[in-house]
């Protein structure tokens, strides 16, 4: 697995590894945590192999020697020599080779000499005092036994022989050279003759019985010598008496939980990420599409049920977001041409509604007019916001091969709380019929002759041909992208049908807002609301504007979405609560300067233009 892949599982699910990590400490946290009365004492010895020996090995371990004398360690004979001087001390206990074996642990580190020798009593000086002395009797032994005792008692005996042996031949050359040795003074002495003639046999044998004598002082010197040279292990550290006694058991048992819970935690989150349907993260779903993800709109609960509030009163911490989307959509237009920006979702309530409604009134902010074509025929949403089945819409401008007007001269676009921005919706019949895939290039060709950006409310992509046909004919397709829910077979499917356009495409990350219920309308201020027995609620209805995380804007719209006589309503523009001024007709007085409030003088708009003043 890439480290790529690892990081995003991890971070998609990281809830698992959570849950799996509190599951494994749940045995320490029900474990009595009570202060342990145990102590620990422990000695380290270094163990190494003798200088000289008398047996030469070969062997390419380095551990065989340490090895070998763990048996010794331990051994049942060096563990009787430890109980016995146990039981010897003052207050000493009946303990038995058993009860020893149970308290000591032997440890050997692999691939060095150092072996450890750990004792856990209820007593800190006995814990102390039976890991030293296990050190200690191991290390005297090592010295006993290189010693060859019997072979050196035997040369001892050996060599008190011939000393007696050379004794008692000096007393016989003594007692024959007693003749010829002078008795006076002042006698002339004689030529006294050498042993060798007075005694050649004495005199051979004390030869040879002494040449016997060194070479068994040599031998006895040479075991000596040996037997010191054999022992090189050595106490390294004494076992010193334990301050302080185990810590609670329960605090092993939380940590060791807590880390094996996190880690089968993590592997679980890692083979779900891996055998999943659904696409893992942004980077993965950007390889499927053949695009990267540009951005992602964060989740406000104001947006998710009322999608007019993106209109009225996009989130501030929203605008750069929508900014960013614009300005790449706008990068993808063409130079003296109206910008077509088809605004598509993967699956139905993928959040494309919201992302049309924000993206227009942030190209409207920024001093552009703006048409919002309602291309979704089995979700009217925008058409039921501006309550535009009141004008002809869509229909009005097929049936009239796309002029802006009917046969009566009414406008087919629906105007809305910003000058700016129009509506071109469904129409009454919600523009079933009107709206199809050869009747496309019409929509797009009057909208294009009325504002200057069109931004296409399309749906999921794959629900309509029509929808097709308006991201194939756009400058700019942004697909919204429920990545939390969005299957990666589906995808895969889509960008197949996507192709022809992946080069204009902007993926963004968006969070699903909940699909309305059996029996739930949606109001003209996008609000789902549920009709109460015997009072239905028509289609378009007004309903007060939702809470936004942002400005509020209050607002009552007419049937055209203008306010009504003497009525001021704000919205946010370029993140700044602006006022309208409005007739009794409906019709729109004036916008006051940026940063003056109501009461100052409005700029005038003129009269039948739905076009925005001068920013």
């Amino acid at each position: 697995m890439e480290l790529s892949f690892v990081i995003a599982a991890l971070r998609r699910r990281f809830w698992v590894v959570t849950l799996f990590a509190l599951l494994g400490s749940l045995p320490g946290l029900t474990t009595d945590s009570v202060t342990s009365d145990m102590w620990v004492s422990t000695s380290v010895l270094s163990v190494q192999s003798p200088t000289r020996t008398n047996l030469n090995v070969f062997s390419s371990n380095p551990d065989r020697y340490v090895l070998s004398q763990l048996s010794v360690l331990e051994s049942e004979s060096l563990a009787a020599e430890v109980v016995n001087e146990v039981n010897l001390q003052p207050g000493g206990s009946d303990l038995t080779v058993a009860d020893l074996r149970a308290t000591v642990d032997i440890k050997h580190k692999p691939e060095t000499d150092i072996v450890t020798i750990t004792s856990t009593t209820d007593d800190p000086k006995k814990a102390a005092f039976i890991s030293q002395t296990y050190a200690t009797l191991y290390v005297a032994g090592l010295a006993t036994t290189a010693t060859d005792v019997e072979q050196r008692a035997a040369l001892e005996k050996s060599i008190e022989t011939l000393t007696n042996r050379l004794d008692g031949l000096d007393q016989r050359l003594k007692d024959a050279m007693a003749p010829w040795l002078p008795r006076k003074a002042d006698a002339t002495p004689d030529p006294i003759p050498p042993p060798d003639i007075i005694d050649p046999a004495a005199v051979s044998q004390r030869q040879l019985t002494q040449a016997e004598l060194t070479g068994l002082i040599g031998q006895r010197n040479e075991i000596d010598l040996q037997s010191r040279l054999q022992v090189n292990t050595e106490i390294l550290s004494d076992a010193p008496e334990p301050e302080q006694p185990l810590p609670p058991r329960g605090n092993f048992l939380l940590a060791g939980g807590l880390l094996s819970g996190a880690i089968l935690g993590v592997i679980v989150a890692l083979m779900w990420a891996r055998f999943s349907t659904k696409v893992l993260d942004e980077v993965s779903a950007g390889d499927i599409l053949g695009a990267p993800v540009v951005s992602e709109f964060p989740h406000y609960r104001s947006l998710s049920r009322n999608p007019l509030a993106a209109f009225q009163a996009l989130p501030r911490s929203a605008v750069p977001t929508v900014d960013q989307l614009c300005v790449r959509a706008e990068a993808l237009a063409r130079i003296g041409e109206p910008l077509v920006v088809a605004v598509t979702g993967t699956m139905r309530s993928a959040g494309s509604t919201t992302l049309a409604l924000a993206m227009a009134e942030r190209f409207a902010a920024g001093g552009a007019s703006v048409v919002v074509i309602d291309g979704d025929v089995r979700d009217p949403r925008v058409t039921a916001l501006f309550n535009a089945t009141a004008d002809g819409g869509v229909p009005s401008v097929i049936a009239n091969d796309g002029a802006l007007t009917d046969h009566r001269g009414r406008s087919a676009f629906t105007r809305t709380m910003d000058p700016a921005v129009s509506v071109l919706g469904l129409g009454p019949n919600r523009g079933s019929a009107a709206l199809r895939r050869d009747t496309v290039p019409a929509v797009l060709g009057a909208a294009r002759r009325k504002a200057e950006i069109v931004v296409v409310d399309g749906g999921p992509v794959l629900d309509l041909a029509s929808t097709i046909h308006f991201a194939s004919l756009a400058d700019a397709v942004v697909l919204a992208l429920p990545l939390a829910r969005q299957k990666a077979d589906a995808l895969l499917d889509l960008a197949r049908q996507l192709g022809s356009v992946s080069t204009k495409l902007l993926p963004v990350v968006t969070s699903p807002s909940r699909r309305a219920a059996r029996g739930e309308v949606v109001g003209s201020d996008g609000a789902i609301v549920m009709p109460g027995p015997g009072s239905p609620v028509p289609f378009g209805a007004n309903r007060p504007v939702a809470a936004a995380e942002g400005p509020v804007i209050p607002s009552t719209p007419g049937s055209n979405g203008a306010p009504p006589a003497a009525a001021t309503t704000t919205s946010v523009l370029g993140g700044e609560a602006r006022p309208w001024v409005s007739d009794g007709n409906g019709t729109l007085l004036g916008v006051p300067e940026p940063g003056m409030g109501n009461g100052h003088p409005a700029r005038p708009v003129e009269p039948g233009q739905g076009q925005p003043p001068s920013r």
